[in-house]
């Protein structure tokens, strides 16, 4: 199996409903455990030294119910932070698309199980937008928990995760967007099976 199978049979994408800030949302969810201690994962997510070398410096009042911003303009309030579990975020993309990002961490052994959920009132953010050229959310988050993964195995970062864009991507790196993105379609197809209206009566 290679690496890029590898990283997409060991994740499971799922959906579900979220209440945020801005509104009703629909939330995706990604699992995935990486081979590093529940510790080094969590300071590797919450200390701007670590976070500018594989996504950008935060900046801002940097504690629960704080604010922050990122170098590509991504801002938002701390909404919660207990250490080294549960981290919160409202999230503000460039062009005003409201969401909220929430990361549940848990310890096995020496490893450390991952639960991203993202949600967002905006129609259609989990998958790609040719259109616009933006991330889609799906694969977009997996590759920022490949960037977590790699940081925390010393491997030299190159660009921050916040400037990159899909677009950008080419041989190996763009199939491996194309096939998570692909693995997203189906989920999403599921979950709207799964959660059509039934029929009424005839």
């Amino acid at each position: 199996m290679s690496e890029a199978d590898f990283a997409i049979e060991q994740t499971e994408r799922t959906f579900g409903r979220r209440q945020i800030q801005a509104g009703h949302a629909l939330m995706m969810m990604i699992s995935r455990t990486i081979p590093h201690p529940i510790e080094e994962v969590w300071v590797a997510l919450t200390d701007p030294d670590r976070l500018e070398q594989y996504v950008g410096r935060p900046e801002g009042d940097l504690r629960r119910g704080g604010s922050y911003e990122l170098p590509d303009g991504t801002r938002g309030s701390i909404l919660r932070c207990d250490p080294p579990r549960l981290l919160t975020l409202s999230v503000l993309r460039p062009g005003g698309h409201s969401a909220e990002l929430e990361v549940h961490l848990a310890a096995e052994d020496s490893h450390t199980h991952i639960d991203l959920k993202y949600a967002s009132v905006r129609k259609g953010f989990v998958l790609i937008d040719a259109a616009s050229g933006e991330w889609a959310a799906g694969p977009g988050w997996e590759f920022f928990i490949d960037s977590l993964a790699e940081f925390l195995e010393g491997k030299t970062p190159g660009e921050p995760l916040g400037i990159i864009v899909w677009r950008s991507f080419e041989g190996k790196q763009l199939d491996l967007y194309q096939a998570r993105n692909a693995q997203w379609e189906k989920a999403k197809a599921d979950w709207d099976h799964e959660h059509e209206a039934a029929p009424g009566p005839s």
